[in-house]
């Protein structure tokens, strides 16, 4: 009986002391209003609604083929879009290999988090969607992001300019500057 209960005892310590340095010395690195994470995801975020709107607004309902247009962005700044896009009406899908060229477009996104940039630079809208698909990509080796994630009076800023990735499908994958996020 003594030895069941200096077992269990044992045992008992030995758990408490695993818990205690695997969950007491980890960093948890979406605490905080604005942590790693949480920056660059509502950035990564901001910026695929912006591509969203600049598209949606120019070029859906358009004649898809070879595209060569000067439009505003969505919330000010201008955008050259060159590329071409195409729809497949048998699929419902469309498929674009486009490049958005924007000086100072401006935009704001607000969930949870409030988030505002400014963006000069070049990135890509590749890929093919549909009303229950989504496989798109966008690339930038030299995009400039300004601006800043604003919660609860906390603000966070950026001004940084280099590669940027985003991929869309099931999940997104968004590296800003070597600062990957996944959701």
């Amino acid at each position: 009986m003594k030895k069941k209960t200096t077992l269990l005892t044992f045992l008992f310590v030995l758990i408490a002391s695993i818990s205690f340095v695997t969950n007491s010395c980890k960093k948890d690195d979406t605490s905080g209003p604005i942590s790693d994470v949480n920056f660059y995801r509502q950035i990564g975020t901001t910026l695929i609604h912006c591509i969203n709107d600049i598209y949606n607004q120019n070029l859906a309902g358009r004649p898809t083929g070879t595209q060569n247009i000067n439009v505003n962005g969505p919330m000010g700044g201008t955008v050259l879009i060159t590329g071409t896009d195409s729809y497949d009406n048998t699929h419902g899908i469309t498929t674009t290999d486009l490049v958005l060229s924007m000086t100072n477009v401006s935009y704001t996104y607000s969930s949870e988090y409030s988030t505002t940039i400014t963006l000069t630079g070049p990135i890509t809208y590749t890929g093919s969607f549909s009303n229950s698909y989504t496989s798109i990509n966008h690339q930038s080796a030299n995009l400039q992001i300004t601006g800043s994630v604003t919660k609860d009076g906390t603000d966070r800023n950026i001004d940084m300019t280099g590669e940027v990735s985003i991929n869309r499908s099931s999940s997104i994958t968004v590296n800003i500057f070597g600062n990957i996020v996944t959701w």
